[in-house]
């Protein structure tokens, strides 16, 4: 197995874990208690948005990673923006509350943001993988062909 697909599973693996994170930690409000027992709207509408959009589309895109589906490569992109996003959403929320920051709130989002930048830079150097050239050559034929380069090179 090359590296490639050895790193692209391994980004997978992450998608997985950040989706199942994401629906189990939502379900909770990230400890504040069932979210079908929160009354607060604004306490809850970043945790539905984890549990109907950042969830599943981390599940799809481990999949589709996992499967090296360009669709699937196209939807990590997409969850990374997510990623960078909520992360961005928790600091500015947490300076806007003020100190003391609480370490569970302060340590996590730094994953996001490191997972948010660092696939889509591998992705963006890995572009082969992508296979979008005009003469639609399959993605099968064109891990063969990295595969090959790898040997032979």
């Amino acid at each position: 197995m090359n590296q490639t697909v050895k790193i692209s599973k391994f980004f997978s693996w992450l998608f997985l874990s950040t989706g199942i994170f994401a629906i189990v930690g939502t379900l909770y409000t990230w400890g504040d208690g069932p979210i079908y027992l929160q009354k607060d709207l604004l306490a809850v509408l970043i945790p539905w948005a984890d549990l109907l959009i950042t969830g599943p589309l981390s599940l799809l895109a481990a999949f589709g990673v996992w499967k090296m589906r360009s669709w699937g490569y196209l939807l990590g992109l997409m969850v990374c923006g997510i990623y960078l996003f909520g992360s961005a959403l928790v600091y500015i929320s947490l300076i806007w509350n003020g100190a003391p920051y609480p370490p569970e709130l302060v340590y996590p989002p730094i994953l996001g943001i490191c997972f948010g930048l660092a696939y889509p830079i591998w992705t963006l150097n890995h572009t082969q993988v992508f296979n979008r050239r005009p003469d639609k050559i399959r993605l099968k034929r064109a891990l063969e062909r990295i595969r090959m380069e790898e040997v032979l090179g």
